[in-house]
Formats: structure tokens, sequence, C-alpha cells
């Protein structure tokens, strides 16, 4: 639910204000949390990506005020710092494998490149394979971040309609691209339209 007080929080954050920021952090913590466990599958990372994420509001915090939702804008930043904590640890992966003297995985990044323009351009032709309707309600709710229920609102359909079509969208992506499960898939459309942005 939505916080009673959370346009006028936000602009009081906006000015500075220490106090309004404990009840946003409050609020949304548990949200950042399950989203960054859900992409990275370790509670402490997780939990250092809340510090990292609501530390980055904080220090952006003039920005609120052009933000239309900041709901969205949070998780944009907690998508970034995903991306950003697994870069990290492929930088100190490849510094181990050199310092162990192991070749490095990642020797040829034109191939890397070529492979990641691969995997778009398979996952554009297998998003091409769905209904329109099922396509935009996929492109809406995960690269758009809208939620279902707004989703339902926009489209004029009913939130239970916007399920179905997911869930459909979900399992004929997933068997086009023969991935064992649907975290995985939504995990590698991020990756690629982080790539692509």
């Amino acid at each position: 639910m939505p916080l009673p007080d959370e346009n006028d929080l936000l602009a009081r954050i906006a000015e500075g204000d220490e106090k309004a920021f404990a009840p946003i952090f409050h609020h949304y913590r548990r949200k950042v949390y399950s989203y960054a466990y859900h992409l990275t599958g370790n509670s402490a990372q997780a939990d250092e990506l809340v510090q990292d994420v609501f530390l980055k509001v904080w220090l952006h915090r003039q920005k609120i005020p052009h933000v239309l939702r900041f709901d969205n804008w949070l998780f944009t930043i907690a998508r970034n710092q995903v991306f950003d904590m697994l870069k990290n640890m492929a930088k100190e992966s490849a510094l181990r494998r050199r310092m162990a003297g192991l070749p490095e995985p990642e020797a040829n990044l034109v191939e890397d490149v070529v492979l990641t323009r691969e995997n778009e351009e398979q996952l554009q032709r297998a998003l091409d394979q769905l209904s329109p309707r099922q396509k935009l309600i996929f492109t809406l709710s995960r690269h758009q971040g809208m939620k279902h229920d707004e989703i339902a609102s926009h489209l004029h359909i009913s939130r239970n309609t916007v399920k179905t079509h997911l869930v459909q969208a979900l399992k004929t992506l997933r068997d086009i691209l023969h991935f064992p499960s649907d975290g995985i898939l939504i995990f590698c459309f991020l990756i690629i339209r982080n790539f692509i942005d």
C-alpha cells in the first residue's frame, strides 16, 4: 500500500529532511530487498544493495521533484546497482584468475559483444512470436516497470487478464529460448535491455 503522505515526505527529502527519509526507507526497504535477492540469490548481497540503493536516493534527492513515479525511479536505481555489482564481481573474478595464472574466459571482448547482440536478436525474435497483446503486456511489465493493476487500468482489462497474459508470455518465451525458469528469463531480459540502453 502507498504511504498516505508519500508526496509530502518526498518533497521534504528533496529539501534535505533526514526525518522524512526514515518512513520512505522503511516502506520500500523490503520491496528493494526482495527485488535484489531475486536477481542475486544472495541475502548478504541483497542487504548491501538495499543500503547502496537508498544511499544513492539520498545523494540524488534533488532529482525527486522531477520524478513522475518514485517507485519506478527507485527500482531503476536498484536495477542499475545490481548490474554494477555484477560487473564488479566479474572484474574481481578476472583479476583473481590473472593472479592465479589462469586463462581469462572473457579474453575475446569482440566475441562477447557479438554473443550479446545475438542473444538480444534471439530474444527479440522470441518476443515477436508472442501475440500483440502478450508482447505489449510483457513489455509494459518487464521493461517499463508497470504493476499489474497499472497495466490493467492502462489497457482497460482486468488484473487477472494481465496475469494470464504474462504467465503465458513467460511460458512461451521460456520454451522458445530453452530457459529452465522464469527468473533466469527475466534476468536475461534485464541484462540485455541494460546493455542495449
